[in-house]
């Protein structure tokens, strides 16, 4: 937090009643001073218009992701003899993997102690039952014979019972699955010919992106324990996890083009959407990648990813709202504090300071819009950390003591609202720093009146 003194012209002795005050939700710089500076004429200055343009585009930006009408992708309802000729096409794929699986030994029997205790499936007719029943898409044989027994390794090769044989065992099946996915799309793609008929086919893609997307948090998983055990981690594994998480993402996008967002054909208005999970999934990966980066365009380029991603997720489930928010104010508010930790560093990979400012300034902007009923403490922690943020933006003096006095007034809001909730250290001391401001300008202001009038 700065501890420069503000100009004089702003603070005024009826200012000092913190408590008294209620602050705004949408919070504005220029309507702020007005309302409590003595000279109600004063034009903003420029600092003060680009932080209301900031707060504009990244509210407008919201805004179009709440009110953008959801289109719904309904599934496809296969013929009952296209259903037939899949579940032969399942029970062909069932003898294999059953065959595969007879194949695997290990030293000791899979257990609790192996971690992520996912067994493999049994393959049994209710397992391919189930798999046909939510097949919602054409009827492809050739192709969905590589699709399906792509799944069927795929699901094997993170179970437990591979799990045990190592992390090269677990390698080995994915790149199978992997190389069976591509293999069917291809020929998916060869009996359609040219044009987009094979984006319907949404189930290749995504199995694509669930595959990278696996190998990916595989070697996030070894970059983690490397720095635990040696304090350094690798490079060349770092660029592996993007270039893994980046083939997953544009898997991802395609897929998500035609992947349903309804249960059913027949009761599309009242069924609840669960494709923002799938958005979600990926938004943690793409902040996964964000936390390893150091490079500040590539930092930037996965910061954008994860707002995207969080931004459909959004769009997706509006009943959650509140929860995606809070995730983009974060996301927002993170990438601010690491540019501003960078110092001299940032400034030196970007030749000129002010544009990477001037990102940190828009990105601290983060606070989204609800009801002040639906305010939760959670909330005004991320108005606190947003207001404290912006100030560390400002260079005007005034514009610095502006925000932190109402990340001041939202602490004691804070604590009057919810009492019986624990109170971060930090914000009790930058409430009681801006108090002893307060005190100390009106104090100087009180002298300064003295004295004129003498």
């Amino acid at each position: 937090m700065r501890g420069r003194l503000p100009e004089t012209r702003q603070p005024q002795p009826q200012q000092q009643a913190i408590n008294c005050e209620t602050p705004d939700w949408d919070f504005d710089p220029v309507s702020w001073r007005q309302r409590h500076a003595t000279d109600m004429s004063d034009e903003p200055t420029d600092e003060e218009s680009i932080i209301q343009e900031h707060i504009y585009d990244t509210k407008a930006d919201i805004q179009m992701s709440l009110s953008q009408p959801l289109v719904k992708i309904a599934p496809y309802n296969p013929a009952p003899n296209e259903r037939l000729a899949l579940l032969g096409v399942a029970r062909v794929v069932q003898r294999e993997l059953q065959t595969l699986q007879d194949a695997l030994c290990c030293g000791r029997p899979p257990d609790q102690r192996d971690g992520d205790y996912t067994p493999a499936p049994n393959w049994d007719s209710a397992y391919l039952t189930d798999i046909i029943n939510s097949w919602n898409e054409p009827v492809a044989l050739e192709p969905d014979y590589c699709l399906l027994k792509s799944m069927s390794v795929y699901e094997l090769g993170k179970s437990i019972q591979v799990s045990v044989l190592g992390h090269e065992k677990v390698q080995r099946y994915l790149n199978m699955a992997l190389t069976l996915a591509q293999r069917g799309e291809r020929i998916l793609k060869t009996k359609l010919g040219p044009g987009d008929a094979a984006d319907r086919f949404w189930r290749y893609q995504t199995m694509l992106s669930y595959i990278y997307h696996h190998q990916a948090e595989m070697v996030i998983t070894l970059i983690k324990k490397q720095q635990e055990s040696a304090g350094l981690q690798d490079q060349k594994m770092v660029d592996q996890v993007c270039d893994l998480a980046l083939r997953a993402l544009r898997c991802f996008h395609r897929g998500m083009r035609w992947h349903p967002n309804v249960n059913s054909v027949t009761a599309i208005s009242n069924e609840e959407p669960f494709k923002d999970k799938e958005w979600i999934k990926m938004a943690d990966l793409a902040d996964s990648c964000l936390q390893l980066i150091d490079d500040f365009a590539a930092r930037q380029t996965w910061y954008r990813h994860t707002l995207k991603l969080l931004q459909g997720a959004l769009y997706e489930n509006r009943a959650q709202a509140d929860r995606f928010l809070g995730l983009i104010s974060k996301t927002h508010l993170e990438y601010a504090l690491w540019i501003y930790e960078q110092g001299e560093t940032a400034s030196a990979v970007v030749p000129k300071p002010y544009p990477m400012f001037q990102e940190m300034q828009r990105a601290s902007i983060a606070v989204a819009s609800p009801s002040p009923d639906e305010v939760r403490s959670e909330q005004h922690r991320l108005v606190i950390d947003t207001l404290h943020m912006i100030s560390l933006t400002c260079k005007a003096p005034h514009l610095v003591h502006l925000y932190i006095r109402e990340a001041s007034l939202w602490i004691e809001k804070l604590k009057t609202k919810f009492p019986d909730e624990p109170i971060n250290p930090s914000y009790l001391y930058a409430s009681d720093f801006m108090a002893s401001k307060d005190r100390a300008i009106q104090a100087i202001t009180q002298h300064r009146q003295a004295h004129s009038l003498d």
